[in-house]
């Protein structure tokens, strides 16, 4: 089992799409903390003109509370130099899941390319542990990749805040395993596709479909009957996230889903391996 993991790290690390997908993930992760400084410290004052130019400028109550509402969520915003903020910041994101999409994708694609599954199965090797052992060793590098960017984001956000608080760790930590659940599920759900298809861009054009929210219609439209659909839908888990409106209840039904979709879509995979002829 160890011999197997540490063959797959070997390939992955010797991928060109992880290190240009891993790239793109730290440098989003380190532009997040730039933009944690200009909404926190407002360097330029462009936040307070705005909001005193708003405030002088309008004289109708009805303007005031709709401008006062918006400056609220301004003020919200502008409250991100915490440990969740820079969560909600460089990892909540339906980007970052579907940039892993594309590296599990184009991964699966290339050991097939490769012939690797087939010369494992002509060992004799039991093809359910062969699988198992690879999205395990695809998902330990997800989480280590994610780990590297948010503690690349928090160094660079500590150094140049003036001002930052350590005192929402639980938050941070209920935040991050949610939003790691949710990338696992993306994962895994590319994982199985590309799979099945021995290529990649099928699982890529699907993996959009399911990270950016296209089948949340379908999830919302079933919540009317049947309302724990809601917590399928890991879109509008993504977004709640960010804006910090999950409750803690909304959390655990989701991260039933999390749980409930891994174990579908990875039951899926090692189904068909051990039914699917490898040559």
């Amino acid at each position: 089992m160890i011999k197997e993991i540490k063959v797959n790290l070997y390939r992955v690390f010797r991928s060109k799409s992880f290190y240009i997908i891993v790239s793109i993930l730290i440098i989003g992760a380190l532009l997040s903390s730039l933009l944690l400084k200009f909404c926190a410290d407002d360097p330029f004052q462009f936040f307070s003109e705005f909001s005193k130019e708003i405030m002088e400028g309008v004289t109708d109550e009805e303007e005031r509370a709709t401008y006062g509402s918006l400056l609220s969520s301004i003020d919200r915003f502008r409250e991100m130099n915490n440990l969740t903020g820079v969560m909600r910041l460089s990892v909540c994101s339906e980007l970052v899941c579907f940039l892993h999409c594309i590296f599990v994708s184009l991964f699966v694609a290339g050991e097939f390319k490769s012939r690797f599954h087939v010369n494992h199965y002509s060992l004799t090797a039991d093809p359910g542990k062969i699988v198992f052992l690879e999205w395990l060793t695809l998902i330990s590098v997800i989480i280590l990749v994610e780990v590297v960017c948010y503690c690349a984001a928090l160094g660079l956000a500590v150094a140049l805040c003036n001002t930052f608080t350590f005192d929402d760790v639980s938050q941070m930590l209920g935040c991050g395993a949610i939003m790691l659940g949710v990338i696992i599920a993306h994962s895994s759900f590319a994982f199985m596709i590309s799979y099945i298809r021995k290529a990649s861009p099928l699982a890529i054009v699907l993996s959009s479909l399911f990270t950016f929210g296209v089948l949340d219609l379908v999830f919302a439209i079933g919540s009317i009957w049947i309302p724990w659909f809601q917590y399928l839908a890991l879109n509008s888990t993504v977004s709640a996230l960010g804006l910090l409106t999950m409750q803690q209840t909304e959390m655990i039904g989701v991260g039933i889903a999390i749980v409930g979709y891994i174990a579908v879509f990875l039951s899926i995979t090692m189904v068909v391996a051990a039914k699917r002829d490898p040559y």
